[in-house]
């Protein structure tokens, strides 16, 4: 009866750890979609074709910090807006989670800057 146990014990320490582990990366790519979303709004404002730049920068930043899986979820669009001009960074995700049956981590993220002009 102790080997069942033990196997039953060891099983659920394992659920528990991919949980835990599961959790922390979704916590990372939430944290990593921001800092992308930030930085692109902020490289956007520097640029001659803002839209380009910032949607090209939030890709670069998404491509250096997630892998294939969790940047497919990412969706990050940038437009030029109000009076001064400010670029606005609007990224939708939605992570899977890693055990079947569970429902997708979804969430949404905007960062703006105020377009420079320069002399």
């Amino acid at each position: 009866m102790t080997g069942v146990a033990y196997v039953v014990a060891a099983g659920m320490a394992l659920v528990v750890f991919v949980s835990l582990a599961n959790v922390v990366t979704m916590t990372f790519t939430r944290g990593a979609v921001r800092a992308a979303v930030e930085e692109a709004a902020r490289v956007g404002a520097r640029a001659d074709d803002p839209v380009a730049a910032c949607e090209d920068r939030a890709r670069a930043v998404l491509v250096g910090l997630l892998g294939p899986s969790a940047r497919d979820g990412v969706v990050v669009t940038c437009v030029v807006e109000g009076s001064p001009p400010s670029v606005r960074a609007h990224a939708d995700a939605r992570l899977v989670p890693w055990w079947p049956g569970l429902p997708a981590f979804a969430f949404a993220t905007d960062a703006s800057s105020a377009e420079e002009e320069l002399p």
